[in-house]
Formats: structure tokens, sequence, C-alpha cells
């Protein structure tokens, strides 16, 4: 399994060095709206009714992340400076969004 080597970032973009040799760099305001949490991206109603509507309000331009965690071997979790925190990006899914060269010859 790939996984991250190191995890940087600044004022404009994630870069995530992969254990297998291969670099993601995310633009921040990009990463953060593809944020896989219930409020980003709502949830199923546990009694199979009606889909819960995402509380996603506008991303400002200038978001970063003002820190992250790695969360068990299979995700990274960002705190980032608009105070969204309850995202858990699994590596697969990272790989999957990654929009290098490389990724989207793949896609």
């Amino acid at each position: 399994m790939v996984r991250p080597k190191s995890v940087s970032y600044d004022a404009n973009r994630v870069t995530i060095a992969w254990s297998d040799g291969h670099e993601s760099v995310f633009v921040n305001k990009h990463l953060r709206e593809a944020c896989p949490c219930a409020l980003c991206r709502g949830e199923a109603n546990p009694f199979g009714l009606s889909h819960a509507i995402p509380l996603l309000s506008e991303i400002s331009s200038d978001v970063k992340p003002t820190r992250h965690r790695m969360v068990g071997l299979y995700a990274i979790s960002f705190q980032w400076s608009d105070g969204h925190d309850t995202g858990i990006y699994p590596y697969d899914y990272l790989l999957q969004i990654c929009v290098c060269e490389r990724c989207a010859g793949k896609k």
C-alpha cells in the first residue's frame, strides 16, 4: 500500500510525497472543496428516506491548512483556516483526486 512519506503545505498548496516516489500537489481551495466529510458531502438518511443536504458554504480562495494529522495507516485529516476539521481524506481518495500528469493519464 502506498503511504505518505511527507505532507507539507503553504499559503497556496498541499504537497504529499508518497512512498512510491509519486508526488501529489493540490491547490488548497480545491482540496478543501473536495472534503469527503458528511458536513461537506451530505449523508444518507439512516431510514432510507431522502439524502441529507450538505452544509458546505462558499470556500474562501485563501483557505489553507493550519495543521494535519495522520489517521491510522489509511488517511490524513486537515485543520483548515476556516475552522473546518471533520474531513478524513483516505490515501486512495487523495490519489484518486490527484491531478498530476501521471494520475490524469490513468483516468
